[in-house]
């Protein structure tokens, strides 16, 4: 009989490959946000802060990583966010430090036809063309809802922490054997980190509807943020370099702006950003930038 630590390591490595497993396109399911996941993850664009500027409550819209295929079984999870009363203070710092991205990370669009999806008895969900065209941004900035008191030293951005989430895509309709664990970090020490700590991390908090089956793309009504977040940015959607902390990124505050790099100890490094916004290029794309500069 193997010893515990075997054993532990064993089940470890027998869940990486299960999860590197991915199921066939034509049984799996698309997952947003469920209610387990530590984080709801949407896009920081001008349609964004357009809508920013005119509601009070604004809706963030989820959004599956583009190294996730779509599958063509439905859709678990909840796809929309509210956040009642946004502090004007974040609208302000989110539309500062967009427009100063900006800078280093040029706007890229495509204009589009308008398609909605139209549910037929014999063929299921079907894409139809409106003949409006869409004007759509290509190069938005990824955007991390975490609660307040997420650790981020502690534990690593872009996990999910989500030790029930088959259980909750079950209760979405779909069934056990073609349930698909959607991942934003493609590593084994991070799907292992994901499953070792997934108990010490809460869930984000959020009020949800009634959690039930989907039969269509319509998306269910929003979660609703119930106490205050932590909103990180990342510059080009890197996953992995947020999870290893190697590279730059944001977080918007009431107060400003931070800027997190890589810091000893493999820690994040942090300070104010609030000035650099006024003129200085955002890090990243050629030149050299330095945490500790003023």
């Amino acid at each position: 009989m193997l010893p515990p630590a075997s054993r532990q390591t064993l089940a470890a490595l027998l869940l990486v490959a299960v999860v590197w497993q991915q199921p066939s396109t034509t049984r799996a399911n698309n997952n947003y946000f469920l209610p387990g996941d530590s984080f709801f993850h949407t896009l920081l664009t001008e349609a964004v802060l357009a809508d920013l500027e005119k509601s009070k409550s604004p809706v963030f819209k989820y959004n599956r990583p583009d190294h996730l295929d779509s599958y063509f079984c439905g859709y678990a999870g909840f796809e929309q966010l509210q956040v009642k009363e946004m502090s004007p203070a974040i609208k302000k710092n989110l539309q500062s430090l967009y427009r100063h991205l900006r800078g280093a990370y040029p706007l890229r669009i495509e204009l589009v036809p308008e398609t909605k999806w139209v549910r037929k008895e014999e063929d299921g969900d079907v894409e139809v063309k409106t003949g409006k065209i869409l004007r759509r941004e290509l190069n938005g900035f990824s955007m991390f809802f975490y609660n307040a008191d997420f650790d981020a030293n502690r534990y690593r951005l872009g996990l999910k922490y989500n030790e029930n989430w088959l259980e909750e895509v079950v209760a979405f309709g779909h069934s056990r054997e073609h349930a698909q664990f959607e991942f934003f970090v493609r590593e084994e020490k991070a799907i292992l980190s994901d499953w070792r700590d997934c108990r010490l991390v809460k869930p984000l908090d959020v009020i949800s509807p009634p959690i039930k089956i989907r039969r269509s793309s319509n998306p269910l009504p929003p979660i609703t943020l119930k106490s205050k977040v932590r909103i990180f940015v990342l510059p080009e959607g890197k996953f992995s370099s947020a999870f290893n902390r190697s590279d730059f990124i944001y977080e918007v505050t009431e107060a400003g702006v931070q800027l997190y790099g890589r810091g000893g100890g493999g820690k994040w490094k942090t300070r104010a950003y609030d000035e650099d916004l006024k003129g200085s290029p955002a890090p990243g794309k050629g030149g050299f930038f330095c945490i500790d500069s003023e």
